[in-house]
């Protein structure tokens, strides 16, 4: 059986490779993909890629990099 979810090293964020898709943390799971795109993870894995790893960010950094890519949708 495959994992369940992607998850991050540390000091690193996944970010969710399905574009449009905001969604980014330590992990991403099956669940997610489920929810949120009606795929399965294997699913999300072919047609998009693997997630981008970002480095980690305090909290505003973060709030300001979702707030920039709500803008650019």
């Amino acid at each position: 059986m495959a994992a369940l979810y992607w998850s991050a090293k540390q000091g690193e964020y996944l970010k969710c490779p399905v574009e449009g898709c905001l969604h980014f943390g330590i992990v991403i799971t099956n669940a997610h993909c489920r929810i949120e795109h009606q795929m399965s993870r294997e699913e999300v894995q072919e047609k998009y890629g693997l997630p981008k790893k970002i480095p980690n960010f305090n909290r505003k950094q973060i709030e300001a990099k979702k707030t920039r890519s709500k803008g650019e949708a």
